[in-house]
């Protein structure tokens, strides 16, 4: 998974100046929250999942470092199971933020931790 131009709905993004590197807080995080790296180690752009998608929606991570600049897009990726319960109304990514009823449960317990993060980096929380 890269970092992409999202729709808002489907990804929160948030990016901002970070001074050196961020990897360490970013990785002290993940461990601490149970997030795991999924691709991109020792790249500029790395993914982070937390869950393994079998009852439980996986919450995403992607951050990516440009020269001094750091995004960040969080999102949930829904079961297979749960879009064909609901037939296929919950997209395929649900961003992180606390307004909307779709996966309002997973989207804000996901919210809280991703901000967390956000604040230990200096950068806008998700709202």
């Amino acid at each position: 998974m890269s970092l992409a131009l999202a729709d808002p709905k489907k990804r929160s993004t948030v990016s901002g100046p970070v001074s050196g590197e961020p990897w360490a807080v970013i990785d002290g995080w993940a461990g601490q929250k149970g997030y795991r790296l999924v691709a991109g180690a020792g790249t500029p752009t790395r993914t982070y999942q937390k869950g393994i998608g079998f009852l439980v929606a996986p919450t995403m991570l992607v951050a990516s470092l440009d020269g001094g600049t750091l995004t960040i897009q969080g999102w949930v990726q829904p079961t297979l199971l749960a879009r064909l319960l609901a037939l296929f109304l919950i997209p395929a990514e649900t961003n992180i933020g606390t307004s909307g009823l779709v996966m309002i449960i997973p989207r804000r317990m996901a919210n809280g931790v991703v901000n967390e993060l956000l604040a230990q980096l200096g950068l806008p929380k998700i709202p």
